[in-house]
């Protein structure tokens, strides 16, 4: 997903849902066994979860703008795939025999643990402020020998001076040594 408006957020999430129905059916080699489609299921959760973060880490450093909408999209479709995802885990486990254990079932535990984390610790993103946004900006040349200069005609550290953290005290004694 490129980009965050709404209708990418509605197309994302209606090719989510396309690769569930796609597997609950039994279409294609990649759910051909009960193994294989709970990999798939994984695969999908980890990837609306990928997802998701990149775009709250987009809207933090301003590359795209907070769309409430779009929010609410991905936050229903993230409980829908969590609820479809652990119909498809129960079903798994009912079908283990006490001999054989379904390794696909342990990807997806581990996939529905992550999302279940994602949606119950769910926080909407904002823009970064503070000191600096956190954007990947571009800057010319002549900025960066600016910004160079700014830091050159700073006065030097007393030859005295150390940090007040123990742990950053212990690390700058080193590096002063060699």
């Amino acid at each position: 997903m490129t980009t965050f408006d709404l209708d990418a957020a509605r197309a994302f999430t209606d090719l989510l849902k396309n690769e569930m129905d796609r597997c609950d059916v039994g279409e294609g080699t990649e759910c051909a066994t009960l193994d294989a489609a709970l990999r798939q299921y994984a695969r999908t959760c980890c990837g609306f979860r990928d997802a998701v973060r990149h775009w709250g880490r987009s809207v933090f450093a301003g590359e795209v703008e907070y769309i409430a909408e779009v929010e609410e999209t991905l936050f229903d479709e993230g409980l829908r795939l969590f609820a479809r995802a652990m119909l498809m885990w129960q079903h798994a486990q009912q079908s283990e025999e006490p001999c054989y254990t379904l390794e696909g079932r342990i990807v997806l535990q581990a996939a529905l643990w992550d999302l279940q984390r994602l949606i119950t610790n769910w926080v909407s993103p904002d823009l970064a402020v503070g000191p600096a946004a956190r954007n990947r900006s571009v800057h010319t040349d002549a900025e960066l020998e600016n910004a160079c200069e700014i830091l050159a005609s700073l006065p030097a550290l007393p030859e005295e001076w150390e940090p007040d953290d123990h742990t950053q005290k212990t690390l700058y004694r080193k590096l002063k040594k060699s």
